[in-house]
């Protein structure tokens, strides 16, 4: 630029590729061996220039419980901010604990303390995005990542990489950003550890490090005349237009408790159209169960009717943290959810667009509740897009045969999904002597007419006759054409599945990002030094014959013996 030049003068792009080099991603400056250029922190810029560096510095945040007040303050003196706001983590940060605290869960004092701090957290950050309009700020809104942790739940017995204070906030859309979550992650995650000796005492078989860890779910917790009186529910919660997906990711261990989660998303989340819940297992069958209760009974019923989207996933403890514990503590799905889930989800899946179920539920019921539901008289039309399955296999011998008849069972279901889209099922079986099975069914519907592909670690070069018959069925019936078909196998060794604890076919999955969150896929391919012995990663149906009576129990019984439990 010569003396005469002006910054004015300067084409529009010119000028934001120039900013665009000053304003680098600040993931830059940690965990990676690259040098970007130094660049002041807090340095001031010009009125011609704040708009461009607002937005930038807008657009995706990470908002602690201190920060809170800070973040109203600087929207209330300039609401247009809201316009560039697309991301938000509230990371709410819960009192720290003491040993021997660590070693037991959380008394009554302790949870209403951390339900203070959840409350006052939530309740601050929504009384400012109400402030937004669509109108002066735009229409588009903005994704809400909620975590709550303690200080103290990875510096006792855990050190878990990505719970850590400066572990950093990656939107699934800055996922290759330099230096790249992958590298970010990797370089957090090897430094996790597990002390199975804490101060000379060794771990429990009960779990109680774990269950301190993962906490009590948390609980809205108001003030006087701020409860609905009819049901009891928090109502000081306003309305937030702005929110338009909620994500819940899996390494943020502490969870919401089912009727106040339901609250906010019935009172606040009033626009929502998209939610990603995944979460680990309780190690507190209690506290499970609760949780199964809970999401029949309260979030089933308080999704907006706004939602298109909603994928839910759930994990066990990895292995490596639950050492010398009882083998169930943090894996057990029970019966009591297995018995509802194939029944409610079949009802949600006609009211959304696209849809993961729980990888627990029962695939083969799910599908056939699926079918009752067109042959019923009430049976509304479904709007179903794209839907992703998974099936289990647990039989060596018949793993292939029992994965095509649930192939079969998916067709004639599609039959009553008019605008059907993708339909994806896969399934992985790991034996303890290195025995596993995979596999991938997909059916695609694009412009161009349907196509099926079958996917398996198995040496084959044809489809089943009858799967191609029944999948040409609906083909005929939604495209006027016949079906395509192809066989694909893996490109990975029977070994290279079994090592990677199944992980390996995250990747391959077409509707992967519905599944799972980007950055959980990307966490999840990373860690499979953290999954041994030939476990998969998710929560798979664990039988535990104590709880087999749940599998018949209502829910009304169901929670008046939790809440007997509650009041011993």
């Amino acid at each position: 630029m010569s003396s005469t030049t002006s910054w004015a003068s300067l084409p529009a792009e010119i000028r934001e590729a120039i900013l665009s080099q000053v304003g680098l991603p600040i993931l830059w400056k940690r965990n990676s061996d690259q040098r970007p250029p130094k660049v002041a922190r807090f340095a001031s810029v010009c009125r011609q220039w704040q708009v461009f560096f607002e937005a930038c510095t807008f657009r995706r945040l990470v908002l602690n419980t201190g920060s809170l007040r800070y973040f109203n303050k600087i929207i209330k003196r300039d609401s247009t901010r809201l316009r560039y706001m697309r991301n938000i983590w509230l990371r709410i940060r819960l009192p720290e604990y003491t040993c021997p605290n660590c070693e037991v869960p959380e008394d009554k004092f302790t949870q209403q303390c951390n339900n203070v701090v959840f409350t006052d957290s939530i309740q601050c950050l929504l009384n400012t995005l109400k402030l937004w309009d669509p109108d002066r700020h735009g229409a588009e809104g903005l994704a809400l990542m909620v975590s709550a942790s303690s200080p103290s739940d990875t510096t006792h017995r855990f050190i878990i990489g990505d719970m850590r204070k400066r572990y950093p906030f990656h939107p699934a859309e800055d996922r290759d950003v330099p230096p790249g979550i992958t590298d970010v992650h990797r370089s957090y995650h090897t430094r996790s550890f597990t002390f199975y000796c804490h101060y000379g005492d060794l771990v429990s078989e009960l779990g109680g490090h774990i269950k301190r860890m993962q906490g009590t779910p948390l609980r809205f917790e108001p003030l006087m005349n701020e409860t609905d009186g009819a049901n009891g529910e928090y109502k000081n919660l306003p309305a937030v237009p702005m929110i338009k997906g909620l994500v819940m990711r899996r390494q943020n261990r502490r969870e919401i408790d089912m009727r106040s989660l339901s609250c906010l998303l019935s009172r606040s989340l009033v626009s929502l159209e998209w939610f990603r819940l995944e979460r680990t297992v309780h190690p507190d069958i209690t506290e499970q169960v609760s949780f199964e209760l809970g999401f029949q009974t309260h979030l089933l019923p308080s999704l907006p009717k706004t939602l298109r989207q909603f994928s839910f996933v759930q994990w066990k403890i990895p292995p490596r943290e639950r050492r010398d514990v009882l083998r169930t503590v943090g894996t057990i799905v029970s019966p009591y959810s297995l018995g509802y889930l194939p029944r409610e989800m079949a009802k949600l899946s006609q009211r959304l667009e696209q849809f993961c179920p729980p990888w627990q539920m029962d695939t083969a019921a799910f599908l056939k509740s699926m079918i009752e539901l067109e042959a019923s008289p009430r049976r509304v039309d479904s709007s179903l897009k794209r839907l992703i399955l998974r099936f289990v296999p647990t039989k060596s011998e018949t793993s292939r045969q029992d994965f095509e008849s649930v192939v079969i069972l998916a067709a004639e279901a599609a039959l009553s999904l008019p605008q059907l889209e993708v339909i994806e099922l896969w399934g992985t079986r790991l034996d303890k002597e290195k025995d596993c099975d995979a596999y991938i069914f997909r059916y695609v519907n694009r412009p161009g007419g349907a196509s099926i592909v079958w996917r398996s670690s198995e040496n084959i070069t044809s489809i089943q006759p009858r799967i191609i018959t029944k999948w040409n069925e609906v083909a005929q019936k939604h495209t006027h054409s016949a079906v395509e078909y192809s066989v694909v196998p893996f490109s990975e060794t029977r070994d290279e599945i079994f090592n990677s604890g199944g992980t390996f076919i995250y990747q391959h999955l077409l509707l992967k990002e519905l599944a799972f969150d980007r950055i959980t896929q990307i966490i999840l391919e990373n860690e499979d030094f953290y999954w041994d012995w030939g476990e998969a990663s998710d929560a798979s149906l664990e039988r535990d014959p104590r709880l087999q009576y749940l599998a018949d129990i209502t829910a009304e019984d169901l929670a008046a013996c939790l809440e007997a439990i509650d009041d011993d």
